[in-house]
């Protein structure tokens, strides 16, 4: 069998795909169960466990800037990326059921310690593994809808792992029964080995073709200026416009149905299905997302699924306690399709990125804009999160109690409005990026005659489409 079909057929792009099974679910899991776990699990005080996530996002301002340069210039017989898989296998698997490790102590600060350190090694493991990953499918392959499918079969894994980890670890912790902190840590021991064991199939499922080596020194001080390159590029920073935008979208409704389904429906016994109605959705529309794809433009989904979503938080203005549940699913199934077209779009979209950015630096800097996207995505998430939090606190919200009519209607216009508000700007900078697969084409033959430093002089259509993709003048490129 030709070695082309074999590295594009369906088992390669599983085996790749398979490692969003951890991104797609760990942080998923710790989202929904890790501050309940450490304050009414472990007793650890709120104040000191809220403050065990605010120094990992400290955390994650030093390493994934340095990951992403380090993974740039790593060498190894494995490749600059698949080392890191293998590397972090057991890593992952120690580090996650660590943290539903029950401390034997009762020493406030020995389990803030404790907890903290686990939390940081975590968070390193999952920098030096997913920042690799998220930067090696441009290298393993430059077909402009190959790469998108390699994206949509990883996104697919991503939402199987996402309703597994919101169904069955509180399933697994309920069915141990007393004491809890067993059926946490067995919860963690499971789902552990659930998050580290795809790597194995990663490591031996990828490759690297050849590449332009980046042979930049590497030092905090040079990290830190490779980030600052990175805004240079138009697209990157368009990219980062309607990733941020959509994502942002995606967190408000994911924080915030809880307090909608429990205080303006009086539904909230039923979170857990009208979670798992969105989450099915979302895996459903993704081969939905990439055939629209293929047709109409890598960001086409984004303007279909989010107009959908639109309709769904309209709807949802309208509902009240006494609506049919069909409505309140129907909301849940619509705003699948919109935040799975948040989803695809961004990461479908992020290996051109770095194609656009040979073009403006002449190096392959893969990791340089994984680690930058990774970065400035859970800094928005925490600070959505925390926005949501002032707001809540601003509407008069009182935990565990019914609210007044006027905290209701604002929780409802946050639901709704908010994700809303970020939607148009998601549509507004994608509706700004241009890529497409042509042009992509005229980019990679452009790229090769430099790879080849073959004089040549471009046409005005070749010109044209790179400073409209990397918005600086055609003399000055690679400069």
């Amino acid at each position: 069998m030709n070695q082309k079909i074999e590295k594009y057929s369906l088992k390669s792009k599983a085996m790749y795909g398979c490692g969003d099974m951890f991104a797609g679910g760990a942080f998923l899991l710790i989202g929904l169960l890790f501050l309940n776990y450490l304050t009414d699990v472990v007793l650890l005080s709120p104040a000191l466990a809220g403050s065990i996530f605010l120094v990992g996002k400290i955390w994650d301002a030093i390493s994934d800037p340095l990951m992403g340069v380090l993974s740039d210039r790593t060498k190894s017989r494995f490749g600059r990326r698949r080392i890191y898989f293998l590397i972090g296998i057991l890593p992952i698997f120690f580090t996650f059921a660590m943290l539903w490790y029950p401390v034997m102590t009762q020493s406030q600060a020995g389990k803030f310690i404790y907890y903290m350190i686990a939390y940081i090694l975590f968070n390193t493991v999952f920098t030096m593994v997913m920042i690799p990953y998220n930067s090696i499918l441009p290298n393993m392959t430059t077909n402009y809808m190959e790469r998108n499918s390699f994206t949509t079969i990883r996104l697919m894994f991503s939402a199987v792992s996402a309703i597994l980890s919101g169904v069955l670890p509180m399933m697994i912790v309920n069915w141990l029964g007393e004491p809890k902190t067993t059926g946490y840590l067995v919860m963690g021991i499971v789902f552990g080995a659930l998050y580290a064991l795809p790597w194995v199939f990663v490591f031996k499922g990828t490759w690297e073709n050849e590449y332009v080596a980046d042979d930049t020194k590497f030092s905090i001080k040079n990290t830190y200026k490779e980030f600052g390159l990175a805004f240079r590029n138009r697209s990157f920073r368009l990219h980062m416009g309607f990733f941020v935008s959509g994502q942002t979208a995606v967190d408000i409704l994911t924080t915030l149905f809880i307090y909608y389904l429990t205080y303006c429906l009086n539904r909230g016994h039923q979170f857990s299905l009208v979670l798992g109605v969105l989450l099915i959705v979302q895996l459903i529309a993704m081969p939905l997302h990439m055939n629209i794809a293929k047709k109409w433009g890598k960001t086409a989904p984004l303007k279909v699924g989010q107009s959908i979503w639109i309709v769904a938080l309209l709807i949802s203005l309208f509902l009240k306690p006494e609506s049919p549940a069909f409505l309140i699913f129907l909301v849940a199934g619509l705003s699948g399709i919109g935040s799975a077209a948040s989803t695809f779009v961004p990461w479908s979209i992020l290996p051109e990125i770095s194609d656009v950015d040979e073009l403006i630096t002449g190096r392959r800097r893969e990791g340089v804009y994984s680690g930058m996207s990774t970065f400035i995505r859970k800094i928005a998430q925490a600070t959505s999160v925390f926005l949501i939090g002032v707001a809540l606190d601003l509407l008069g919200y009182v935990p565990d109690v019914a609210q007044s009519d006027g905290t209701i209607l604002g929780i409802k216009l946050l639901f709704a409005i908010a994700p809303i508000v970020f939607i148009m700007l998601a549509l507004f900078f994608s509706s700004k990026y241009k890529m497409t697969e042509k042009k992509h084409t005229i980019l990679m033959e452009e790229l090769g005659l430099r790879r080849q430093n073959v004089s040549h002089n471009a046409d005005k259509k070749t010109i044209e489409i790179c400073e409209e993709l990397t918005g600086i003048k055609y003399e000055d490129l690679g400069k």
